[in-house]
Formats: structure tokens, sequence, C-alpha cells
């Protein structure tokens, strides 16, 4: 090595050691410094300070991280939680957490626009409010915007000669949330101070006629009463036959969600997945050959929603994938649009003919799903992706197909129908599907 490089190369060394040195003494005075203010610091925490959390952003997404906690109390003596949070792959944001002296309605405060995820509306409520208010009751948003809170909330946004700083709070459950919350310990505690005040305009009396139950801990779903598992290979047993479960080898699942589809049928859907392994013969460079092994991984999102019996077996597929599946041979309706588009098999005829009916058929013509198929006292589907969205659509579709079994196919299999059926007329609109 000549030595100029030589030269150069120790440098660069020697900033790269000085860099790293003045990060970790950094480092070190900021734990030192939040300890000093008397809270405790966790550089990987586990999920547990979002468990309690439902609304945006928690509650969305697969992938949730939280990093850097601190948890204390503010001057006040309120219970407080700071942490990085991020899902999703979206990137991450600094939230502080304060307790609020009851749990409550979710309630959106911002200058800066709604959270990705919100879907409360905007409520107005005069002039004198120079932020948005996004909830579902008026009443209770005139509770907790007091002018009281209007001056606490400025207060929040103007800390003491820095720039003004968006408002972005949320109520969720007996948390006042924010997003934004400086890294910096000493304007830490500034900033939590400035919070606990916008939490101390909650006035118990005046919102006690608002009180909610608490979500239970646990990784959910904004709106829904699902959970997300996360890994549950027992799945794969329960599925074992149907395709394409069985399949190759390395079997797994995961971002599991269980829950219910209108708040009474038992629901899951999960990512499946597995490995094929192939041969394949190449040259060696050589004049000869040899054999190489290689590996493909596979996936397939699976959705089923849980049946009050078991019936006998019926595929509907609107792509002919599964013909065949549990008969010998497609069925034939009267409806020649409908015979165009699906394919109906089933080891019993005559509950096809009941199920499928006229009214069914314009049904299944309009929403067009995807495989369909009522096995060991399940409803099954495969869907194109995994995500909340995709779940909660096909969630409303299966059930509006369950709701238009007609009631006396259950009656025959001696069970309630899982659902209502839907309304017709002018009524029809109730129908989540119709929307």
């Amino acid at each position: 090595m000549n030595e100029p490089l030589l030269i150069v190369l120790t440098v660069l060394l020697v900033i790269g050691v000085a860099i790293a040195t003045v990060f970790i003494v950094r480092r070190q005075r900021w734990k030192g410094r939040v300890r000093e203010l008397g809270w405790t610091f966790e550089s990987s925490p586990s999920l547990a300070p979002v468990l309690p959390l439902a609304n945006p952003p928690f509650d969305l997404g697969f992938d949730r991280r939280t990093d850097e906690l601190i948890t204390g109390r503010t001057a006040s003596g309120r219970p407080f939680a700071v942490f990085d949070y991020s899902y999703g792959g979206t990137g991450e944001r600094r939230l502080a957490l304060v307790k609020l002296p009851m749990p409550l309605p979710e309630l959106y405060l911002t200058a800066s626009g709604p959270r990705a995820g919100v879907t409360e509306p905007p409520i107005d409520l005069g002039p004198g409010v120079p932020f948005q208010v996004l909830g579902a009751d008026p009443g209770y948003a005139r509770a907790v915007v007091t002018p009281g809170l209007v001056q606490a909330v400025d207060r929040l946004g103007r800390p003491p000669g820095a720039e003004p700083q968006p408002i972005d709070l949320s109520v969720d459950g007996d948390n006042l949330v924010s997003s934004g919350a400086p890294k910096d310990p000493d304007e830490l505690r500034g900033y939590l101070d400035r919070l606990d005040a916008v939490a101390a305009t909650f006035d118990p009396a005046a919102l006690a006629p608002y009180r909610i139950v608490p979500k239970p801990p646990r990784l959910g779903f904004h709106g829904t009463d699902w959970t997300l598992v996360g890994t549950d290979n027992s799945l794969i047993d329960r599925f074992q036959g149907l395709r394409p479960f069985g399949q190759g080898h390395g079997w797994s699942t995961s971002n599991v969600i269980v829950g219910t589809a209108r708040g009474t049928v038992p629901l899951v859907a999960f990512v499946y997945h597995w490995k094929t392994t192939h041969t394949r013969t190449v040259s060696d460079g050589k004049g000869g050959t040899r054999t190489e092994r290689y590996t493909r991984s596979h996936q397939q999102p699976i959705m089923a929603l849980n049946l009050p019996v078991h019936t006998p077996s019926l595929t509907i597929a609107s792509d002919g994938a599964f013909s065949g599946l549990f008969g010998s041979g497609s069925i034939d309706f009267e409806s020649s649009a409908f015979n165009d588009l699906f394919d109906v098999t089933s080891d019993h005829p005559k509950f096809a003919h009941d199920v499928v009916h006229p009214r069914m058929m314009e049904f299944l013509i309009w929403a067009k799903p995807p495989q369909l198929i009522m096995t060991r006292g399940m409803l099954i589907t495969y869907p194109g992706v995994h995500d909340p969205t995709a779940v909660s659509r096909l969630a409303d579709l299966m059930t509006s197909f369950l709701g238009r079994i007609p009631e006396f196919v259950w009656d025959d299999l001696g069970a309630a129908p899982p659902v209502p059926a839907p309304p017709a007329g002018p009524d029809a609109a109730a129908d989540p599907m119709l929307r």
C-alpha cells in the first residue's frame, strides 16, 4: 500500500472514531439528563405502551414498532409516556401521552390535517376554535373543547422562545395523545408541562356522561373487534387438504387476524406461506452437466368465516381454478349470464341450487367475489391481497352472501341463520355491500 493512500485511510479512520465518540458521549449525556429528571428510559421497548390504544396512528397496519420510550410523571403528578412509533413501513413519529381522568370516545384536534386512518367527520364549533375538531358527537366535542382547552392548546403550539408547532392531538381512551414531542429532555419537560395543562382542562363532572369502556390491551384494528395475533400455525391443520395447503414444505402463517364479521360471525384472515424445491440440469461448462437444487417461496392470503353448522361442500369460482374440487363437474343454472361467469360444484347438487337461487345469482354477478368455498363448517375465500381494508370488504361480501341463503336451508341443516337476510326494496342500502 502506498504512503498517500495509507495517510488518507488513517485520517478517515480517525474522523470516524471521533464522530462515533461524539455520538456516544452525546447519547450518554442525553440518557443522564433523562435520569436526572426522574424519568425512566427504555431504548428497545415492547409494544406494551400501545396495547390499550385504539385510534390512529394506533391499531393500523401490521408491522408496528415502538422505540426510545420515556416514562414518568409530569410536574403535577400526571403519568406520561413518550416514544417513537411507526406502523406498516410508515416513518417514525415522536408521540407523547398523558393520562386523562377517564376513558373517553375518540376525538381529534388538529391544525395540520387529519392523521392517516381517521374517519371521524369534522365538527364546526364556531370561529373561536382555531383548529379542526373531528369526532362523532358534537355534544361531546363541546364538552371537551372549552375556552380553557383552546387557550391551553394555543400555549402548547407556541413554546417560549421557539417557532410555533403544529397541533396534532387526539383523545384515545384515557390518554391524551400528541404528535411531535421534542427529543431534547429539557424541551420535552416544557412540552409535557404544556400538554399536562391541556389534560387538566378535561372536567370529570362534565365528561362523565361520555365515559366509555376502555379497550382491552391488545393489538387491534381501528373500528373493529379484530386482534392481530401474528403467527398461528395451528391454522394449517384446520385447512389441511384444501388448496394450497399440503403443497411443498416449510409451512407457516403470518399476520393472522381473528375477530368477527358484523360483530357476530367468527372470522380469521392470514397469509399462508410454503416453499417448493426443484432440481434442474445445467451445463458445467466443461462439456458435461450438473444438477442444481433451488427453492421458491410462495404465499397466499386466506380468509374464512365460521358457520354455525357443517354444510354440504360447495364452491363458487369465477375462473375455473377450483372446478371439480368437491364435485365431478360444474352445475348449470337457469341464468346463462351466471353460467358464463361462474363454475359451481358441490357434492350435493340440491344444496347448490337452494343456495344459488335467482336473487343470489344477481348478487354474485354484481359483487364478482373471489372463490367462495363452503366446507368443514367454514366459508372460505382467497383474497388477492391481505390488508385490513381488503379483509373488511370481503367480510361484508361474505356475510351478504350468507344473508342471502334462504332461511329454509339453515332450518334443514338444524341451525339459525348466522346473519339476518338483507332488506329488500327501499331499505336495501342497509346491506353493507350496497352502501
